[in-house]
């Protein structure tokens, strides 16, 4: 199971948009996914109240009276999987301290669900601040992508996620894997190319080549509870999406685990 995490504690810099949409760039590839909403404000979730989702089964569930994540799982449709949030992921912080036990949770959780579906990918939408749900992700996941949207406000959220990735690598004891997605791109404006650039000379190689540029698609197609590819496979968002894969495939280390 490949797991990856889009994080960022910006707000409108593209987070939900790239879980759902990268989910569909590995759909499209014919990989099995699971998108796993982490985010108590449940934007990924509602993107598929169309589906009938149950409401009984949310990841508070998991947290709460240990629920394996297996039996959480709500189907879109073949091998396409929703592990759901609701508002009571907020509660995770308060009443669960962060001691090493609840901080390893979601990683032994996703160990047994592995078990389960083991050619899965896993994409999980952040808690869009530093707590205990979001430190589970970052514990869990192989591979962090932040993405960064196209304006100076984007890059200073960027270097916060960036010491804040640092200082958990002591106890970690390994460094979290992360790359740097340039979004909401637009190549007719100055701002991008200096964002860019800007990105580059603090980051450097963990900048993506991809950036994720503005348009329709991305922007109608979540309403009618839908990824990118399914609203539109020739649109530019697709396009961006699929080249976003590529590259993750031929340059990031993703471990199976």
């Amino acid at each position: 199971m490949i797991k990856i995490g889009i994080f960022n504690q910006k707000g409108g810099v593209g987070k939900t948009t790239t879980a759902l949409n990268l989910a569909g760039a590995f759909y499209a590839q014919q990989h099995a996914v699971t998108m796993l909403d982490l985010d108590p404000q449940g934007h990924l979730t509602g993107i598929f109240k169309r589906h009938a989702l149950d409401p009984n089964k949310h990841l508070y569930q998991f947290y709460q009276a240990d629920i394996p994540l297996v039996q959480l799982l709500q189907t879109l449709q073949p091998n396409m999987h929703l592990l759901a949030a609701n508002a009571e992921l907020m509660k995770v912080d308060s009443y669960f301290g962060r001691g090493p036990n609840i901080l390893k949770k979601l990683s032994q959780g996703l160990a047994s669900l592995a078990v389960e579906t083991p050619d899965t990918a896993l994409i999980v939408d952040c808690c869009p601040y530093i707590g205990v749900i979001s430190l589970n992700a970052i514990f869990a996941c192989d591979l962090m992508i932040v993405p960064v949207a196209s304006d100076y406000f984007s890059v200073g959220s960027a270097i916060k996620v960036e010491r804040a990735l640092r200082a958990l690598e002591p106890v970690l004891k390994r460094r979290v894997e992360r790359r740097y997605l340039l979004t909401r791109a637009d190549k007719r404006k100055k701002m991008t190319s200096e964002v860019e650039c800007e990105l580059r000379a603090l980051f450097g190689d963990e900048v993506l080549e991809t950036k994720i540029s503005e348009n329709i698609a991305l922007a109608e197609s979540p309403r009618l509870g839908k990824n990118v590819f399914e609203y539109d496979k020739s649109s530019p968002g697709a396009r961006d999406y699929a080249q976003l894969l590529i590259e993750l495939k031929a340059n990031v280390p993703m471990q199976s685990s």
